[in-house]
């Protein structure tokens, strides 16, 4: 019966919260400019290579894939490459909208700091600031997070 009441009294008081025995691992981040991003996932699997990363409280998707011939041209822009696994491009590039993911469409307004991104799922648009250059440092995450290099460097605009 003493036992019983040494048990009882180690609880916690109803209400209190419990620590968690697993504590989440710290997202990785990188900065462009004034930026944060923050890596959610990154992972390889059957060829296709897969980013997802947090730019406040948006979310996006970037694929990687093997080049392939006109399929997805328009997205693909420039080359990245491994060292193992040879030249890549994007394939995708989606944006979360209530719980829906919407595709990279095109730029549709460019500022100082920012550009407007029309992002696109069947016939319905969104259109959400970015930072400046947002497709291409989506690129450079993908370089950072899995040891990539562009094919062709950057030219910087003078």
């Amino acid at each position: 019966m003493r036992n019983a009441a040494l048990h009882v009294a180690a609880a916690p008081a109803r209400g209190t919260p419990q620590r968690a025995t697993e504590t989440m691992p710290a997202m990785k981040t990188h900065t462009h400019g004034n930026n944060t991003f923050a890596i959610f996932n990154a992972e390889e699997k059957g060829g296709v290579w897969l980013l997802q990363f947090i730019w406040g409280k948006k979310d996006f998707r970037l694929y990687l894939g093997r080049s392939a011939d006109g399929e997805n041209a328009k997205l693909q822009g420039p080359a990245l490459h491994s060292e193992t696994h040879g030249d890549l491009v994007v394939t995708r590039l989606q944006y979360l909208n209530a719980f829906e993911w919407y595709d990279y469409h095109k730029v549709s307004g460019h500022g100082l700091a920012s550009e407007e991104v029309c992002w696109r799922k069947g016939k319905t648009l969104r259109t959400v600031e970015l930072p400046r250059d947002f497709f291409d440092i989506a690129l450079e995450l993908a370089c950072r997070e899995f040891g990539l290099r562009r094919a062709h460097p950057r030219q910087k605009a003078s």
